[in-house]
Formats: C-alpha cells, structure tokens, sequence
C-alpha cells in the first residue's frame, strides 16, 4: 500500500497535467514527436510506475474544472493497469485521454466509466491520433461511433503533413468524418521533412539547431514520465534527463514548477514545448516552456 504524500495544487496559469503511463505504442510512425532529434529510440527500457503508484499518484492532485489530468503516451492503454488506474483515482479527478484507438472499445467502454472522462471544455476528452499507413481511418470511425454511442466524447484528429498526397488524403478523411457528423480537426506538423523544418515556433533556433546554447527555462506543465519522474520540458522527458522531481516526492509541489532552471540543450527543444498553440481554452499564442538569458 502507497501512502500519498501531500497535495499538488496546479496554478491558475498552470495548462496542462499529463501522466506518461508508457511511452510503448503499436504505431511506428517516423514522425513520431516522442523521438524528435533521437538517433534510436531510448524510451522502451524505462520502470513503469505500476497502477497503485499512479493511482497514489493522481490522488495528490487539486486539480480546477477546467484543468484534467491527461493520461497519454505513447498510448497509454498499453499500461497492463490501465482499467484499475480510471476506475480507483479519486472521483473528483476528471481525466483526458490521447489515443491512437487501436485497442477494443468493447472491453474499454466495459471497464471505463463515461463520468471520467466527462467535463466541460471547448474539445473531446478522448482524442485520437489517425495516422496514414499505421491506423487504418475506416476503423477508427467505427470505433469512434461505438464509443459515442456509449456516451463518450470523442474527436479525431489528423496532421498537416507537408507532402502534398498526405495532406490531400487527411483533408478528404476530414470531409468524411465532418459529414457523418464526427470532430475531426487539424494539427500543425512539427519538425523537419524533405530539408525543411515546420512548426510555428516561438524562439529562434530552438529545434534542429546546428549547434547547442544555454538558457534559463520554466515550464507551465506538469508531466510525469511512465516511472514517474517529473521533468520541465518534453525534451528531457522523452530522453530521460534531469529530472526534477519524482511525482510522489512529500516535498514535490505546484511551486516546483514555477522555477526557471539553467539548460544547456536550447537547439534541441522538443517541437511540442516552444510551439506557438492554443492553451486548454482553446485559444490561441500559448507556448509550453518560457525560455530566458539564451547563449
């Protein structure tokens, strides 16, 4: 049995809590933003918390009704204590979900209670990832059918990939799935294709680089990686350095997260943290990570 240390209470300018349950998928894209800049992936040796720890974890949590904890990946349906995790967290957690669905929704919408994931807020809870040549588009609608039959909300969304012939095919799944009456929207493509580098970025430099500058940066997340180290931004999550903190530290708490910390990685930044993007109200100029004293 976990004892839970004491609470964790997000700030108002706090937009995103996220637990890494695994960083294992079923898809294989080469795309993929969780190995941005990697030469091979160094996610899959990493402990896994196991469901009792998350669950102590998720109940150290205050969180606002319009901030919920977002169980992703990876897919995090992956993690073997999935099901315990949704159904023992304290109720008063409402939770997001980012998934590429290629698990059965039968046994999902058995096991998981619709109230979780369930709140107020301008996008789907449940989110889906469609990705040409690693998820077929033709299941995914099925199956976001069956769940909203079910009761849950759900949205799918596709990227704007730069070659032409993915783009046209994602704007034509987007065309059919708004006529059946499916949330289907865009995301930006991040990151570099045929020698060119996309992405809306708030800092010079800052991905891809050709050489590596030292920074003062803070980050407006917390994110939690699958053994349950805390980080400050995605780029050490996904490479596993310098943690900050472990989430069931006693002393861990929201004003951790506050603190700019010294890095000498700027060039390396991870698309998802210095990109220019909406915030949890959807509205649009939120960048993740605050970086200062570049050099």
């Amino acid at each position: 049995m976990i004892t839970p240390a004491g609470a964790i209470t997000p700030k108002p300018d706090h937009n995103y809590v996220a637990f890494f349950l695994t960083l294992a998928c079923n898809l294989r894209c080469p795309y993929c933003i969780n190995r941005h800049g990697m030469a091979a992936d160094t996610t899959s040796a990493r402990r896994h918390m196991s469901a009792d720890e998350w669950i102590a974890a998720a109940d150290r949590l205050l969180l606002r009704d319009d901030l919920p904890l977002t169980l992703q990946g990876g897919e995090p349906t992956l993690h073997q204590g999935f099901f315990r995790i949704v159904n023992e967290v304290k109720p008063e957690i409402r939770m997001d979900l980012m998934t590429n669905l290629m698990f059965d929704v039968d046994a999902f919408i058995a096991n998981v209670p619709v109230w979780r994931f369930t709140r107020e807020a301008p996008y789907a809870a449940i989110r889906v990832s469609y990705h040409p040549g690693q998820n077929d588009i033709d299941d995914l609608v099925a199956k976001t059918i069956r769940l909203q039959e079910a009761g849950f909300r759900i949205g799918l969304y596709g990227i704007e990939h730069p070659d032409p012939e993915i783009r046209g095919h994602i704007l034509e799944v987007q065309e059919k799935c708004l006529q059946l009456g499916l949330d289907f929207r865009l995301k930006e493509f991040l990151g570099e294709h045929a020698g060119r580098m996309y992405g809306t970025f708030k800092y010079h430099e800052c991905v891809n680089a050709a050489g590596l500058k030292q920074c003062r940066c803070r980050t407006t997340e917390l994110i939690a990686d699958p053994a349950g180290y805390v980080y400050k931004c995605h780029a050490d999550l996904y490479s596993g350095r310098n943690p900050i903190a472990h989430i069931l530290d006693a002393d861990f708490n929201e004003d951790s997260i506050d603190e700019f910390r010294e890095c000498a990685c700027y060039g390396t930044c991870n698309p998802c943290d210095v990109k220019v993007k909406t915030n949890r109200f959807q509205v649009f100029g939120h960048t993740s990570v605050e970086i200062q004293d570049i050099q």
